[in-house]
């Protein structure tokens, strides 16, 4: 009876191991607030989009897109808030990207009541 539980437990493993190794690398959607502003991506839409606060004065999110597993679309845009006279978020298409693209999102953000411009931890995905 163990040497029977034993080859189950090791064929279900092996069997598990098998599935989660097989499966394709996965596009995930994610929103993120990045000090003075915030970052998203929809994998629906196949857009990545930034939007600067629209609060205390001056503030723009920046954002450099760069694919890491193949060669894929590179945007880097701007959001400027409305104190730039702009109050929306500002979107890129990755569509013409190849499916399950790594990538690494560039981020920066300003606020005009600081002064400085601040570098955010990068951000990793998959188109």
């Amino acid at each position: 009876m163990k040497k029977l539980v034993k080859a189950a437990v090791v064929g279900i493993g092996a069997a598990a191991m098998t599935f989660t190794l097989a499966q394709p690398a996965s596009a995930n959607s994610f929103s993120a607030s990045v000090g003075d502003g915030t970052v998203s991506y929809n994998d629906g839409t196949d857009s990545f989009c930034a939007q600067a606060y629209n609060t205390e004065g001056a503030r723009w999110v920046q954002v450099t897109l760069v694919p890491i597993s193949r060669s894929g679309p590179s945007p880097s845009w701007r959001d400027n808030n409305n104190y730039y006279g702009h109050s929306g978020s500002t979107c890129r298409s990755l569509a013409t990207a190849y499916e399950d693209t790594h990538y690494r999102a560039d981020i920066k953000s300003y606020w005009g009541e600081r002064g400085t411009v601040v570098t955010h931890s990068s951000r990793y995905f998959y188109s």
